[in-house]
């Protein structure tokens, strides 16, 4: 009984201040909305990032006069390497066709060069990407190398445009969220005082503080909450059908936003939590500051 009086006036606070309802979970729908862009966007680069990390590859050119010994004991050393996977050799004559196979469509780039232009190489697959650099600086100066390269560049300045984005989303969704709390709390004070003469009376009866504070605690956590599953819905409706579709349009981009339903769950979870939360705050602000129960 004392669980469906607490729902019934829950609904009728919210009733009666529809239009301040709606606003509040507009703005936690918009606030959350943002604070699961940044979730999307954190799984998006974290499957770029893995993508790419497993097509890093340490590219040692060779000198012209490297001599036959000078390579096979340096691709000895380098397979003995723990961090690595295999070594391949790839001659000039290997280069050039491949150079040739690259840009097969523009001729001119490839017509003038002679076959054993291009330098012979070793191509080095990792084990693990964040062993480029520190290889390709103990290649660097080794016998017979011209010049060892790695492609993390480009791994760090995604890591780095993502750390920004995300900090710049992130930032403006926790503006939002307190706005939210503070749209919440107003809601619950309109609340408050349109049953003042009513929270009066039940004071005069007995009615503990809890008995008077549980509904409109109720009534701050439910608008979140109305606002987070909104957000959410909204997410899950982009992956369906933005996301997903891309990933076939563009098979070579599927991986990336390829989702799992354990990670859309998890985002939805964050949310939901997040929601509970900011409801949770608003009325708590309301109730300290207008309730005197």
């Amino acid at each position: 009984m004392r669980l469906g009086y607490y729902i019934k006036e829950t609904l009728t606070n919210l009733k009666r201040n529809l239009l301040m309802s709606v606003a509040a979970v507009s703005t936690v729908a918009i606030s959350l909305l943002l604070l699961g862009g940044v979730l999307i966007l954190g799984m998006i680069v974290a499957n770029v990032t893995l993508n790419w990390e497993s097509k890093v590859e340490v590219s040692v050119f060779l000198l012209d006069d490297a001599t036959q010994d000078e390579i096979q004991k340096l691709q000895s050393d380098v397979q003995a390497m723990d961090e690595v996977e295999n070594v391949t050799f790839v001659s000039k004559a290997q280069a050039f066709e491949e150079f040739k196979e690259i840009y097969a469509d523009r001729p001119e780039l490839w017509e003038v060069l002679d076959r054993d232009a291009l330098p012979a190489s070793l191509r080095i697959k990792l084990n693990d990407a964040d062993a480029a650099e520190p290889i390709a600086a103990v290649l660097n100066g080794r016998p017979g190398v011209e010049e060892a390269r790695y492609g993390g560049e480009i791994i760090k300045r995604l890591l780095q445009v993502n750390s920004l984005l995300r900090t710049v989303t992130f930032v403006t969704s926790l503006v939002l969220m307190i706005a939210a709390a503070a749209l919440i709390a107003n809601t619950i004070r309109l609340a408050i005082y349109a049953r003042r003469d009513e929270i009066g009376i039940m004071k005069l009866v007995g009615a503990t503080n809890w008995f008077i504070r549980i509904p409109f605690m109720l009534e701050g956590v439910i608008a979140a909450m109305a606002g987070a599953l909104l957000s959410g819905g909204i997410v899950l409706a982009a992956n369906a059908l933005l996301f997903s579709r891309m990933g076939k349009a563009f098979p070579f981009l599927g991986p990336v936003f390829n989702f799992s339903s354990g990670e859309l769950m998890s985002v939805m979870l964050v949310l939901l939590g997040v929601g509970a939360l900011v409801g949770l705050v608003g009325s708590t602000m309301a109730l300290r500051r207008f309730l005197e129960v």
